[in-house]
């Protein structure tokens, strides 16, 4: 049986998603209004009950373009994003274990509004073809950014990621 995120968790999850628009601003110079240009949200598997789900991934981000949702409110803004997180896969790499889940988080998130940047951008192809060297670059560019950050646990997430580390549980009491 599945697991997903509690409520306890759904507030971990906001303060990573705050924390982690914060570490990617600050490191790639956005102004405040970056993110009111490109919106984002962030939601559980539960909350969005995807069938398919990527192998290996503990979130996926989607671009809707000209929505009826952003068109109500007569933005100029042409698309937003939205991100799910995986909960039950979050939780089975952090074993539940309060005090990972945040930085694991703030690992998965970033990596994901680095995307959003790059998207943004242009600086990225979102063709099939080109997909595997461009997690490959937001892998690279989601570790220099959070490894300048001093946040408990959030080394042995890099590591974990990095492949340095197969489990985060074992190093973390």
């Amino acid at each position: 049986m599945e697991r997903y995120f509690l409520p306890y968790h759904l507030e971990i999850l906001s303060r990573a998603v705050e924390v982690s628009e914060d570490i990617v601003s600050d490191s790639f110079g956005l102004t405040t209004d970056y993110w009111k240009k490109n919106p984002f949200e962030v939601k559980t598997l539960l909350q969005e009950k995807i069938k398919k789900i990527p192998e290996n991934a503990y979130a996926h981000l989607s671009k809707y373009e000209n929505t009826p949702f952003l068109k109500a409110f007569g933005s100029d803004i042409k698309s937003i994003y939205k991100i799910v997180i995986f909960d039950p896969r979050v939780l089975r790499a952090t074993m539940g274990i309060s005090h990972i889940i945040e930085p694991f988080l703030i690992y998965v998130i970033a990596h994901e509004l680095i995307h959003i940047l790059r998207f943004s951008r242009f600086e990225c192809c979102v063709n099939l073809d080109e997909k595997t060297r461009e997690e490959e670059i937001v892998h690279k560019l989601t570790n220099s950014t959070l490894k300048k950050v001093k946040i408990p646990h959030l080394s042995e997430v890099i590591d974990y990621f990095e492949g340095k580390i197969e489990t985060l549980h074992p190093s973390i009491n």
